[in-house]
This record gives structure tokens, C-alpha cells and sequence, in this order.
């Protein structure tokens, strides 16, 4: 979106609004950046459980790079609800609307990196070297025992015993594909999202992959 002149939002310049004729193009524009969101996302996951891998310049770089990011989002949702309040075809707004699922996928993987962002950010490598040996042994503490009641924490990149096809039923033979953890659903078992791109079961309401969700015990998971 090119900028014009006037009185935008917060002081900003008001933009030249895109024409609902450029709808595929903005759609193409947001599914790219919200993969990039998607892939800070799965570069940053490991630092979670080892947040002393980054260090301050790194993680506020990352908050800035986000920052600016979450502070231009209302610009591709003012887009869409320009769109929208349009009288247009029923081919027309089928794209902006989804066009907007688009945007609100973005908007929150922008959410949740910025949130991951201000976690690390607490145990960064300085964080971590200013800490007294009392202090890094109670927090290992704390870890050993968390881990120790639930071996696989929510949002836990796993490994997980599934099977390809339905119809292969015999479990010792079934891969180890890629999962994340939802939840402890009881004592040893656990819900689990399969995000292997061969079981992909469609679009979900936000347009994004839609993937199986399995229950399995602690023998069929396994940490990354």
C-alpha cells in the first residue's frame, strides 16, 4: 500500500487505499508473510526450551523487526473492511473474504511471536551469565520437576507415531512424523496435532492447513 498525503492513523500519512481489483495480489502478499511469520516461528521454538541460545541484541531485534510489523497491521485490516462495506459479486467477495482469514492469520502469528519475543527475552545469554549459581540451580530445579510431571509441556515440538494412510492399522510399523503438543488430556497421554504436509485434511476456517489431531501415550512421542 502506497502512502499519500494527509492525516492517516496515529500521525501517519493516510495511504493511497488498493483497489478491490488487486485482491489476489494482497491475498498473495499476506499468505507469504505470514509463511515468514510461520518460520521465525519454528526457528525461535527451540530457544524456548533452551532460551539462553539468544542473546539481548538478537531478541530485541527480533521485538522491533515484529514491533514495526504490528504497528502497520491495521492497514491491511482497514483494507479489507473497505472492501467489504463495497457492493461486490459473489466471486468478488468470496476473495476478500478470503482475503480477510488471510490477515487475521497474519495478525496472529504476529501475536504470538511478539509473545515468544518477551519470553526469551527474559533468559537470554546475559540474563542467564548475570544469574548467581543459587539462582541457575533453582531454575533447573524447577524445570526437572515440571518435566518430570509432564514430559511433553504444551506447544511441545514431538515426534509422533502415526500412520500415513487409515487403513494401516498395524501400530509397531507406523512413522515417527512431526507434532506439537496441545495439552495433557490425562495422566500419560496426550493431544497431539500431526503436522506432517501428507495429511493435510483441508483448510480450516482461517485458511490455514488443517491437520489430524491423535491421543497418544508417552512410548509414541518423542522430542525433537
Amino acid at each position: 500500500m502506497a502512502r499519500g498525503d494527509g492525516g492517516g492513523r496515529n500521525g501517519r500519512d493516510e495511504p493511497v487505499w488498493r483497489p478491490v481489483s488487486d485482491v489476489d495480489m494482497m491475498t498473495a502478499i499476506v499468505l507469504e508473510q505470514l509463511g515468514a511469520n510461520r518460520e521465525q516461528l519454528r526457528t525461535l521454538e527451540p530457544a524456548r526450551r533452551s532460551p539462553h541460545l539468544l542473546d539481548d541484541h538478537t531478541v530485541e531485534r527480533i521485538k522491533q523487526v515484529f514491533g514495526v510489523q504490528r504497528d502497520d497491521m491495521w492497514l491491511w485490516v482497514e483494507t479489507g473492511e473497505r472492501w467489504q462495506a463495497q457492493d461486490l459479486n459473489t466471486a468478488a467477495a468470496a476473495k476478500v473474504d478470503q482475503y480477510v482469514a488471510a490477515v487475521e492469520a497474519f495478525a496472529a502469528s504476529n501475536t504470538v511471536v511478539l509473545a515468544l519475543a518477551d519470553e526469551l527475552a527474559a533468559g537470554t545469554i546475559e540474563k542467564t551469565l548475570a544469574k548467581s549459581d543459587l539462582e541457575l540451580g533453582m531454575e533447573t530445579l524447577v524445570r526437572a520437576l515440571s518435566r518430570r510431571a509432564n514430559p511433553f509441556p504444551d506447544q511441545t515440538l514431538v515426534q509422533v507415531r502415526h500412520p500415513l494412510t487409515e487403513d494401516d492399522k498395524d501400530e509397531k510399523s507406523w512413522p515417527w512424523l512431526p507434532g506439537l503438543v496441545l495439552g495433557m488430556v490425562a495422566p500419560g497421554e496426550w493431544e497431539i496435532v500431526v503436522t506432517d504436509d501428507r495429511l493435510v485434511e483441508g483448510l480450516d476456517a482461517d485458511g490455514d492447513p488443517a491437520y489430524p489431531v491423535c491421543y497418544r501415550a508417552a512410548g509414541a512421542i518423542r522430542l525433537r
